[in-house]
């Protein structure tokens, strides 16, 4: 590799240095860039993080699709549920129930949805416990509850203590509404992350079963999939190969907004810092372009010596490029290391600014995690080395294209 332009341009920077202006100039722009570029890459990161939050929060306690039968199914939910296990994309799957109801605790009346559920082994998995060491039923009972941390809080009960429900059911003979009473233990409360899940419980799919006499009645099935983002694809696939005619709709259909918006404000906050990266760009290539009024004399002398249009034109690329690259790099540098040790900071200002109003409320506290990814840091360093190049290009070709011999001649 020929690293001829790079000394050179380093050379006359060194020399641009005794000149207080451009200098100062000069170190304006690379800090214009190092704010945009460090910019970029924590917006990025806040987003991506809102992101994987998000997912934990809205992709936990929501089936990523549903299955429903009709009366042309010619298929029962048993036997729906096996075909679905053959299928590697769908990771779990169970009959579908929710139901409204009443959540009695003294005095206090909460209207809630009750979920079923069949194995506790999926609540595990997706759901966070406080109390991590009871967390499976007794099989004895199957009267009892998993609650919301905000009901817990909201009612003042706690693991242990016993509720009444009432559900509101149909009477599949009359077409009537009525209700049946039951009373539970709270086995155990998960943490609500959101508004999704303040007034879900959890119940046993064996009290639908025996209790409500559902069994026969069951036409839904809720489907996880491994890769929720792209639900509606695997969803369709499976149809495909089932041919059976199925009622299907995923989580996107309600919840897909939220992705679009994320993608959008990613994209907006990219193009305004692109922009002040730009304005920095072009106060870098004036530079380059003042430098080579300056330096007429060492062009033409070099120009005299053998030097080609191209290696000219490298050299001054690599002088305006220079500015360009220490600012990026510090910025994406200095971005990177707060995102690694963004706990020990976060920590940091919580003890040492605490009951700050910057800090107590909703989104901090649920959705702020910064996640660096490493196609980001790529997009936005080669975005910044085209936006460098482009802008440094006219000045290096002008460089390229001066007269020795008119220069030679004023000397």
């Amino acid at each position: 590799m020929n690293f001829l332009p790079i000394l050179i341009a380093k050379k006359l920077y060194l020399k641009d240095k005794k000149n207080y202006t451009i200098f100062f100039v000069t170190i304006l722009s690379r800090i214009g860039i190092f704010i945009s570029v460090f910019a970029l890459i924590m917006s990025f990161s806040a987003l991506n993080g809102f992101q994987k939050l998000l997912n934990n929060t809205v992709l936990s306690t929501l089936p990523h699709a549903i299955i429903q039968l009709t009366e042309k199914s010619y298929i029962n939910w048993k036997d729906m549920i096996i075909k679905l296990k053959m299928f590697p994309e769908v990771s779990y799957s169970e009959p579908y129930i929710i139901k409204n109801g009443l959540l009695i605790v003294k005095n206090k009346i909460k209207t809630i949805e009750m979920k079923s559920f069949r194995h506790i082994k999926y609540l595990k998995k997706n759901l966070l416990y406080l109390d991590k060491k009871n967390i499976f039923l007794t099989k004895k009972n199957i009267n009892e509850i998993i609650i919301s941390s905000y009901l817990a809080k909201y009612l003042s009960i706690k693991i242990g203590d016993s509720i009444d429900l009432i559900f509101f059911n149909e009477d599949n003979n009359h077409i009537s509404s009525y209700f049946k009473h039951f009373s539970f233990k709270i086995s155990n409360i998960f943490e609500s992350n959101g508004i999704l899940d303040t007034n879900l419980v959890y119940i046993p799919f064996s009290f639908f079963k025996n209790f409500l006499n559902i069994n026969d009645n069951i036409n839904s099935i809720e489907l996880h999939i491994s890769d929720p983002l792209h639900a509606d694809q695997i969803i369709l696939n499976i149809l495909k190969k089932m041919h059976t005619p199925l009622l299907t709709y995923t989580w996107m259909n309600h919840y897909e907004f939220i992705y679009h918006n994320i993608k959008k404000i990613k994209t907006i906050v990219y193009l305004i810092l692109i922009l002040l990266v730009i304005i920095s760009c072009f106060s870098i290539a004036s530079i380059s372009l003042m430098t080579i009024s300056k330096k007429t004399q060492e062009i033409a002398i070099l120009r005299s010596i053998g030097a080609s249009n191209i290696l000219i034109h490298l050299i001054f690329l690599c002088y305006g490029l220079r500015s360009i690259l220490i600012g990026s790099v510090i910025g994406l540098f200095t971005g990177i290391i707060i995102i690694i040790n963004y706990k020990n900071i976060r920590f940091f200002l919580e003890n040492r600014f605490k009951d700050n109003i910057l800090f107590d409320n909703f989104y901090y506290h649920n959705f702020f995690l910064l996640k660096i990814d490493l196609l980001d840091i790529m997009t936005i360093f080669i975005s910044i080395i085209g936006i460098g190049i482009i802008t440094n290009w006219y000045p290096a070709y002008c460089a390229s294209k001066i007269n020795p011999s008119s220069i030679l001649k004023e000397y």
